[in-house]
Parts: structure tokens; C-alpha cells; sequence
């Protein structure tokens, strides 16, 4: 029997990516649009986290500046097209993420994304950083009705990875991960070096990992002890 889950969902920004330079450049870039200064990359890595709607609304309060509810979708729009030019100019993999892609592909898990990012940025950087074939589905927050921690969007990885959740696992880096995969009694691991708000040790999680390198050994001793 493989010592892994059948399958493995992945976030995304701060589990596989480091993408918030790039983010804190697009919001900057808008809110310079708007009036506003920009922000310091270590203000945004703070903001990341429930989807572009939130992102934009934290960046323009964290400026002491209201939004109108009817101007939101239009800022969401801008903010994506500025993002998407520039969407892998500074985002980086976390070390040993290719690797640990690879392995597990090699060792017939499969694997899915969901991430609240859009799907169509979630594929443009996926195959930027030549990971997009690793992934047999995709799911971004625009991909369903619902964003996590709704866990519709994860329901929906999990069909199309035609698995049982209680024999997968997540892996995230936020309590937003947690709450997602709890709804459906799936199993959930946080890395401790992406962007979660709260300490990673409150959350719950059923694991935590310093290192993707280490996720092999830690998904084997999750499998045995189940």
C-alpha cells in the first residue's frame, strides 16, 4: 500500500509561491492610480489571503481610504490587469517545491490546487514556473460560487480528483486552509513560513512543516497513523 494520501490539494500564495512581492506591486501600483502612496511589501504579505476583493479592500484601509461599493468590481478588474503583466516578475517557488512536486507525481499521488487566486492568473503562473503539468485540477476562487473557507471550491478539487477527502490531505499556510479542509473532515498541514495572520500553532492543523522537504516523511507517518 503507498504510504501516501491518494491525493494531495494544494494552496497556493505563501504554501507553493512566494508571491507577494509582485502582489504589493500591482496594489501599490493601483492605489498610486487612485491617489493614494503605495505600500511596503511586508504591510501587503499581512493583507494576503480570502481573494482579490479582500486584498484590494485591506490595501485601501490600511491608507485610511473608503471604497464605494459600486466602484469594487471595477478596481478588482484594474488590479488584475495590472497583476497579470507582471504576475511572475518576483514570485519565486519556495525551495525544494519542484522537487517535492515531482516526487510525489512520481509516486502516482495526485495532486490538485485551490487557491482564492483567479484560475486563469492560478494557470498563467503555474506555467510560468513550468509546475502547471504536476496538477491534475486547478481550482481558483472564481472557479465556484464560493471562495474557501466556504469548502465548496475544495469539494470540487476532490471530485475531479475522484478521491475521498478523509484519504487526502491539504496543505496550506493559514487558518483560512484549516477551517476549509476541517468542513469536510479532511486531513490539513500548514507550512510555517507563508502568510497566516494568527500563530500557525493555534490553528489546528493536523501538522505543521518548517520545509517542503520535509512533507514526504510527514504525509508517510500521517498515513500510518490513520
Amino acid at each position: 500500500m503507498n504510504a501516501y494520501p491518494d491525493a494531495i490539494v494544494w494552496d497556493l500564495d505563501g504554501t507553493l509561491i512566494d508571491s507577494a512581492p509582485d502582489l504589493a506591486d500591482a496594489l501599490s501600483r493601483l492605489l498610486r492610480e487612485q491617489g493614494h502612496p503605495g505600500l511596503d511589501e511586508n504591510q501587503v504579505r499581512t493583507m494576503i489571503g480570502n481573494g482579490v476583493e479582500q486584498l484590494i479592500l485591506r490595501g485601501f484601509a490600511a491608507v485610511d481610504a473608503r471604497i464605494p461599493k459600486e466602484q469594487l468590481s471595477r478596481l478588482v478588474s484594474r488590479f488584475l490587469l495590472i497583476y497579470s503583466i507582471n504576475a511572475t516578475n518576483r514570485t519565486r517557488l519556495y525551495d525544494d517545491a519542484t522537487t517535492v512536486l515531482h516526487h510525489f507525481q512520481d509516486a502516482g499521488v495526485r495532486q490538485g490546487i485551490c487557491t482564492n487566486k483567479p484560475e486563469a492568473i492560478t494557470r498563467q503562473i503555474l506555467a510560468d514556473l513550468s509546475i502547471v503539468d504536476v496538477f491534475d485540477v486547478i481550482v481558483g476562487g472564481d472557479t465556484t460560487a464560493a471562495k474557501k473557507p466556504d469548502p465548496l471550491p475544495l469539494r470540487k478539487c476532490i471530485e475531479a480528483l475522484n478521491a475521498d477527502p478523509e484519504r487526502c490531505v491539504l496543505i496550506g499556510d493559514s487558518g483560512v486552509d484549516v477551517q476549509t479542509a476541517q468542513a469536510i473532515n479532511m486531513p490539513v498541514g500548514i507550512v510555517s513560513f507563508g502568510y497566516a495572520r494568527e500563530p500557525i500553532e493555534d490553528l489546528g492543523a493536523d501538522f505543521i512543516i518548517d520545509k517542503l522537504a520535509s512533507l514526504p516523511a510527514s504525509l508517510s507517518g500521517l498515513r500510518k497513523a490513520s
